[in-house]
């Protein structure tokens, strides 16, 4: 009896951990679908898809 309850409780939590899962990998309404865009240093907005203009990112991380 003690087996089944704990069987249901493990269930039930991997139930609610997928449900966070899908609610993560979800799309907002906001959002243009595949739209990345990120400020320059002029304070304009500059998309990563745009295929006219070739725009170079660098992505620093901290080593240490």
């Amino acid at each position: 009896m003690r087996f089944m309850r704990n069987k249901h409780v493990v269930m039930f939590l991997s139930v609610i951990a997928l449900l966070f899962v899908l609610v993560g990998c979800g799309s907002s309404e906001e959002e243009s679908a595949g739209e990345i865009t990120l400020v320059n240093e002029q304070g304009e907005e500059v998309t990563l898809t745009n295929k006219e203009r070739a725009t170079i990112l660098f992505h620093f991380t901290e080593v240490g």
